[in-house]
């Protein structure tokens, strides 16, 4: 009883072990319990799990107002780190990534990618050809060109060179990597 939070999370902690079958009301339960409590992280923290889980399992449409209710929430309460997971999650779902600066160039340009095109982007800032990324995340050469084309394209590169002096600039920034 000291912490109010407490039943909420047991009911989240017990919907990431249950089965498909009772997940979905196991996560409902716990955000009507979050109703009864403040503190919008904990919330979040269950949104984002409950939307992870509809998303794989292709119920897409609740999945983003879900992910969208827990990227407002950790944004709510300075946790911009959860945030970006968030926002990873939306852009892995389908959902259109939040509008970016337009001449942005500077620290932050990656979060701007989808997870699969930054681990790409790192692969290839770390030297790897096209063939020994495809390799590396067992997908095709065909595949990486794509993403690495929408990679340039989305940060306005126009060589590897580029794309390395960017991912060397926010690693030294400690941005999103």
């Amino acid at each position: 009883g000291a912490d109010p939070q407490a039943p909420s999370q047991l009911l989240r902690c017990r919907a990431l072990l249950a089965g498909p079958d009772t997940a979905d009301e196991l996560y409902l339960s716990a955000l009507d319990r979050h109703d009864d409590t403040v503190g919008d992280f904990e919330r979040a923290r269950t949104e984002l799990l409950y939307g992870k889980w509809l998303r794989r399992r292709r119920r897409l449409r609740e999945a983003r107002t879900r992910l969208e209710e827990a990227r407002l929430g950790f944004e709510r309460c300075g946790a911009p780190l959860w945030a970006q997971q968030a926002a990873a999650e939306l852009r892995a779902g389908g959902a259109a990534p939040n509008p970016a600066p337009a001449a942005s160039s500077g620290a932050g340009d990656l979060a701007r990618l989808t997870p699969q095109q930054l681990r790409i982007a790192r692969y290839v800032a770390a030297g790897a050809t096209n063939r020994e990324v495809a390799l590396s995340l067992s997908v095709s050469t065909r595949t990486v060109d794509y993403h690495l084309r929408n990679v340039f394209a989305t940060l306005g590169l126009r060589s590897r060179v580029e794309l390395v002096r960017l991912v060397e600039q926010e690693e030294k920034t400690g941005a999103r990597l």
